[in-house]
């Protein structure tokens, strides 16, 4: 990118009448419009394109209809400016409004990063949901207060035999699980925990 796009300018139209496409407010093979006392923000390239050729149009749009006299003998019109004419006019119509910081490019790499993290963005703030989010912004599944799931009937049973918990094997996936969520985890003690044993 041209450090030009950069800074922003301010084209203000100061003639009686619409700046549009017709007249010369065209960029890149698009049109533009400014209406008469409006003004429209733009990259310094394409505003001193488009005050250069509002100022021409000011200058036309006021030249009178010249007479004989004011033909040369070669019988080509004489100018109706020059370039001093012309920037006086486009120091009026044209102001610097701000400059923008100009970006590094990024990788393909970085792109699809910056891509899949604003498609995982995290709804809720990370106090809501106990802190527990990761680098990614992405909320695990599983936290601590989140009961355990189980795929099939079978990992169920083996987690009621694990616990030793009486069940009924004719009963479906989800009647079993109500048997997991009824009966606490207990927990075996520890070194820590286990009372010491008198010598």
């Amino acid at each position: 990118m041209n450090e030009n796009d950069y800074k922003i300018v301010r084209i203000t139209n100061i003639a009686p009448f619409d700046f549009t496409g017709d007249l010369g407010a065209r960029y890149g093979g698009r049109d533009f419009f400014v209406p008469a006392g409006g003004s429209l923000l733009v990259p310094l390239t394409v505003g001193q394109h488009l005050a250069k050729h509002l100022a021409r149009q000011m200058i036309i749009q006021k030249a009178p209809i010249r007479d004989g006299k004011e033909v040369d003998g070669k019988g080509s019109d004489r100018p109706l400016w020059d370039e001093a004419k012309i920037n006086s006019l486009v120091k009026q119509i044209m102001v610097e409004a701000y400059e923008e910081e100009a970006q590094v490019p990024q990788t393909e790499g970085e792109r699809m990063q910056e891509k899949v993290a604003e498609l995982n963005k995290v709804t809720k703030e990370p106090d809501e949901v106990g802190g527990n989010v990761d680098a990614s912004g992405v909320v695990p599944v599983e936290d601590a207060n989140s009961a355990i799931i189980y795929k099939d009937k079978a990992e169920v049973i083996a987690e009621l035999n694990e616990r030793k918990i009486p069940f009924d094997a004719r009963l479906g996936k989800n009647k079993l699980e109500e048997l997991l969520v009824e009966t606490p985890v207990q927990e075996t003690p520890t070194e820590a925990t286990a009372p010491a044993s008198t010598a």
